[in-house]
């Protein structure tokens, strides 16, 4: 079996376990089959990034932590100008679009923060 395959595989399963959530609770949150989520955990079948992203904002983990990314600061110089883009390209987005991301991202950071203060 593949190895970055079956790393994400054995993180999907601590991150779950860390958690204290049954394998069906998670499938159900993820509104997927049971089988289907066993299979994730197995490595049997690989993720959908959907999916993916998905499992860490339940877990509260960083999405790169399940393909094994080192997380390093960046420069401050090299983020400010991204932090400073977002406001215009929300604004762009429909209403419903705009509230859905931010929801999202907000939760993405939030389990960053959380898990980065954990360790």
């Amino acid at each position: 079996m593949d190895t970055i395959k079956m790393q994400i595989a054995q993180r999907i399963k601590a991150a779950r376990e860390a958690k204290g959530i049954s394998q069906v609770a998670m499938a159900k949150q993820l509104d997927i089959a049971r089988q289907t989520y066993l299979d994730l955990e197995s490595g049997k079948t690989e993720p959908r990034v959907t999916t993916l992203l998905s499992i860490a904002i339940l877990t509260q983990r960083p999405f790169a932590w399940f393909i094994g990314e080192q997380i390093s600061p960046l420069p401050q110089g090299e983020w400010q100008d991204d932090i400073q883009a977002l406001p215009r390209l929300y604004a762009q987005l429909p209403v419903p679009l705009r509230r859905q991301l931010a929801q999202s991202h907000v939760m993405q950071l939030q389990a960053c923060v959380h898990y980065m203060t954990e360790q």
